[in-house]
């Protein structure tokens, strides 16, 4: 809904408890183009719809904030999230009987199955993995609550189209046993070989975002 303040027009900037739909949109298509991109062998961009930056916080530190880039996904609502999980762990079974080439259409296959039910993910929630257990583990240890800032453009008829949004959201640390680490590691581990990753031998912990409010960062003319 738009505000008046001061005669101009203010659009409203913040949207609690979930993902609005635009964004949820750009968060969806980014990953099926960088998909395809990888089915026809394009050279590979940095994938900003899956690496915001995270943000978190230690009190009593003179730089209270730490800010590092995570690999973040969406979450598939609970009633779609243990078959997603089948799905892709028997694809990486089947993976290992084959080279990792000739299992690339399948897996990329089974992940565009799943973005392309863009209404099985949950707007609420947000998840990762944890590799190093470092300075953004300790203190979401402290302190459960994380800021994301996600940055995107892109060219349109209009000329640039810029994306940047504020997720502010409370983490659960999920251990090895949580449905939702295992749907997170075997997204993980379907691409686990590729280019753009650097391979892990473990992820100790996963994080599961609530999201609890979204404030829109995108620029925009004041001209309009």
């Amino acid at each position: 809904m738009n505000l008046k303040e001061e005669g101009q027009e203010v659009r409203s900037r913040v949207t609690l408890n979930e993902i609005p739909g635009r964004f949820l949109e750009w968060l969806v298509s980014s990953r099926t183009k960088f998909l395809n991109d990888m089915l026809e062998g394009k050279p590979m961009r940095y994938f900003s719809a899956h690496l915001p930056v995270m943000a978190t916080w230690r009190e009593g530190d003179p730089f209270p904030v730490n800010m590092t880039v995570k690999g973040i996904g969406l979450i598939p609502k609970d009633e779609c999230i243990q078959d997603y999980t089948d799905m892709f762990e028997a694809v990486i079974a089947e993976s290992r009987t084959k080279s990792w080439e000739e299992s690339l259409h399948k897996r990329i296959g089974v992940m565009n199955k799943l973005y392309n039910d863009a209404g099985c993910f949950n707007p609420a929630l947000l998840g990762g993995l944890e590799i190093f257990e470092g300075k953004a583990y300790e203190n979401l240890r402290e302190n459960p609550h994380t800021s994301l800032l996600y940055v995107g453009m892109a060219h349109s008829p209009h000329g640039m189209q810029y994306t940047s949004f504020q997720v502010n959201g409370e983490v659960e640390l999920l251990d090895k046993n949580n449905p939702y680490y295992r749907f997170l590691l075997a997204s993980r581990k379907l691409f686990e070989f590729e280019k753009f990753h650097l391979y892990q031998p473990d992820y100790p912990f996963g994080y599961l975002i609530n999201v609890i409010e979204v404030r829109d960062k995108s620029p925009w003319s004041r001209n309009k």
